[in-house]
Formats: structure tokens, sequence, C-alpha cells
């Protein structure tokens, strides 16, 4: 998916706060890394708060081809 693309109907708009706040710190992320939060979800499924995602950084940094190849075989 693209910026010009539009938004799948399958996400609802309540979960666009919650993807933003993972975007912006994915966009600061130096090389690889794993991005995690955990939500607090109502009875419809909707996110009522979240946790500030913790972010692992993976090494050896220059090694990322390896890691790439490996998530995608």
């Amino acid at each position: 998916m693209t910026a010009t693309e539009p938004t799948p109907l399958d996400i609802k708009a309540c979960w666009f706060n919650p993807i933003r706040r993972l975007q912006s710190v994915a966009a600061k992320s130096a090389g690889m890394a794993i991005i995690s939060m955990k939500f607090l979800i109502n009875a419809d499924g909707v996110p009522v708060q979240w946790t500030d995602p913790a972010i692992v950084y993976l090494e050896p940094k220059r090694d990322t081809k390896t890691i790439l190849d490996l998530l995608t075989s």
C-alpha cells in the first residue's frame, strides 16, 4: 500500500491513532527493529488505550539482508 492508495475498508477509523503512533516510532528507527504495543480494547474491539511503543533494535545492523531473507522466505 502506498500513500496514494485509499485506506482499506477493513481498517476501522478507530485504529488510525494507534497506527499513527506506531508509524511515528518506526520513522525514527535507525536500522532493523521490532516495535510492540499492547492495547486495551472494549467489547466492540475498539482501542480505548494503549501502551507506549517499545522498540528493540536488532544487531548486527550491517547484516539486514540475512534477516530480510529469513523473514521473506
